[in-house]
């Protein structure tokens, strides 16, 4: 390699790697944390996905704030991955819960290919205080319109230094 394309090359490479260590720069990267997560699945319509689902590190994302327009409301949203369960089928999740309660809006769990949505808010709150979202006995129905449910329980770990009511 040339010295031009060295003075060049390694700068990139040094801020591919800060930016990869802090996640990416625009906060919607999944970072790995040193925070554990376990999550139960029962009663599924396909008993496959039935189980537990843990992890000593789950990946999640920073808390943002997101104000739609149209008739959505304001939402604190987030995402995590990580807790492996039966058959080494991974979880993960998109969660979103209005800003300044404990009411979730929208959640959508992921396991393997499979999507599961639920914009029923029973069952289910994001504590601020304590730092989680807790899920209990909280039903999940297919996102593709097909027959298919799962119930959920266990808690969700939200990062720090999250947005203002969030």
């Amino acid at each position: 390699m040339s010295k031009l394309s060295c003075r060049v090359f390694l700068p990139a490479v040094i801020v591919a790697a800060v930016l990869s260590a802090c996640g990416g720069g625009n906060g919607g990267d999944l970072v790995p944390t040193p925070v554990a997560a376990t999550l139960t699945v029962s009663n599924a319509t396909s008993p496959s996905f039935n189980g537990v689902y843990t992890t000593d590190a789950v990946q999640l994302t920073d808390v943002v704030k997101v104000d739609p327009i149209g008739s959505q409301p304001e939402v604190c949203s987030f995402k995590f991955s990580g807790p492996a369960g039966p058959n080494g089928q991974v979880m993960s999740g998109d969660i979103r819960y209005i800003p300044g309660t404990e009411q979730l809006h929208t959640t959508f769990i992921s396991i393997g290919a499979f999507e599961f949505r639920s914009d029923d808010p029973t069952n289910s709150g994001a504590q601020g205080t304590n730092n989680r979202v807790v899920f209990t006995n909280k039903v999940f129905n297919s996102s593709t319109g097909v027959a298919s449910s799962i119930t959920l329980s266990g808690i969700v770990p939200l990062r720090g230094g999250r947005p203002q009511g969030c």
